[in-house]
């Protein structure tokens, strides 16, 4: 599993993490470093361990971006801190007893770095990097037993000394899974909105294109049967085709502006400004494709108001049903568009008498199933009595 970046620009990140690196850095480092040079330990000890503490907090630096490496190098560094000799010096004196470098507050870093390997990186190695801070926790145990500058006794500081590291390398880990887990989830569900989207507006576009075009078609056709013998009518077959076209070509641009990136931001205004059709424009919807020449008639008893999904769901079946007539029910079919409610139901039909069949369904179909699943309605279609029947039922 890859994890996703966190939102927002990937500078603020950084600087944050560089925030972090540094507040460690001044509150702990110091403490860590004066322990050390004034510890009593060999010249080659003296050095490892500073070494080792400038690891620590360097790693925190770059942990963000490269969360492995940096979790290997700090896991190095805190081993060095555990095989290292007692420090003595003044701060052994002040704390009561000589200690192991592995109690030094910068072995603190070793937390984070185990939160960023655990919340950033890939499988298997958050479960590695647990496994080893487990293992690391025991050495550490081991090397502090000891320790008796506490003044507790050797059963209560053993079970302090394992809780606390127990329990801080889980909270570490348990909590850079859950951010993982998290940005693994928030991908999920961005990706199930935009498939979402997607099949949303390619039944959009198949609308507007399938209904927009059997419009054109038709008056193409009749236009160059009747534009020999009666001209005047030409004006109007065009005019008809002209304004299907601009019709269905601003549609397009508000469905592909959607899909666009910034330069289409216009479009996507559009888009998101532009009414969509509902209840209301059935009856012109009608009549457009009376004016193409299908005989199609309308028969409603006024539903009133509905949602805006419904009516745009409504519309849209009236819509493919139309267009499925004059692709396939033959020439001379005639429909009847009803639109009733029906106690709390709101019932479109599409009935026609002519002879054609969608066997297996093609994406028409498909598409007004699930516009009607949608809105929780259900949807049935298939051969009449006379033809071909088209109803839908969605709750109101």
């Amino acid at each position: 599993m890859t994890v996703a970046a966190a939102p927002g620009p990937r500078w603020l990140g950084d600087v944050g993490q560089l925030a972090l690196a540094g507040v460690l850095a001044l509150t702990l480092l110091p403490v860590g470093w004066t322990s050390v040079t004034e510890g009593d330990v060999a010249t080659g000890w003296e050095i490892a361990l500073l070494v080792a503490l400038v690891t620590l907090h360097a790693s925190v630096v770059t942990a963000r971006r490269r969360p492995l490496e940096s979790y290997v190098a700090g896991a190095l560094a805190e081993l060095v801190l555990v095989a290292a000799p007692d420090l003595g010096g003044p701060t052994a004196a002040a704390a009561g007893s000589e200690f192991g470098p592995v109690l030094l507050p910068s072995s603190l870093c070793f937390f984070a770095l185990l939160y960023a390997v655990s919340a950033q990186d890939r499988r298997p190695w958050p479960g590695v990097a647990l496994g080893i801070a487990l293992v690391g926790c025991l050495l550490t145990v081991v090397r502090v037993w000891h320790f008796d500058g506490t003044g507790l006794q050797g059963w209560t500081w053993w079970l302090m000394v394992t809780t606390a590291t127990l329990a801080a390398t889980m909270a570490a880990w348990a909590l850079g899974r859950f951010r993982a887990t998290r940005a693994a989830w928030a991908d999920q569900v961005a990706d199930r909105a935009a498939a979402e989207e997607r099949q949303r507006i390619a039944r959009e576009m198949h609308d507007v294109v399938a209904h927009s075009l059997a419009v054109v078609v038709s008056h193409a056709e009749a236009g160059r049967m009747v534009v020999g013998q009666q001209p005047e009518r030409a004006a109007g077959i065009l005019d008809t085709i002209a304004n299907t076209g601009r019709e269905a070509l601003t549609e397009m641009r508000g469905l592909l502006g959607v899909l666009g990136g910034q330069s289409s931001r216009q479009a996507r205004y559009i888009a998101s400004t532009e009414p969509q059709p509902g209840l209301t424009d059935i009856g012109d919807l009608v009549e457009r494709m009376r004016a193409a020449g299908l005989n199609v008639s309308l028969e409603t008893d006024e539903p009133g108001q509905v949602a805006p999904a419904v009516g745009l769901t409504a519309y849209r079946v009236v819509q493919e049903a139309l267009t499925n007539v004059t692709r396939h029910a033959g020439p001379g079919a005639a429909a009847t568009v009803s639109v009733q409610r029906t106690g709390r139901h709101l019932q479109v039909e599409v009935n026609d008498d002519g002879v054609g069949a969608q066997s297996p369904p093609g994406r028409g179909l498909r598409g007004m199933r699930e516009r009607v699943a949608a809105v929780g309605g259900t949807l049935e279609t298939g051969p009449s009595s006379d033809g071909w029947r088209v109803r839908a039922m969605m709750p109101l």
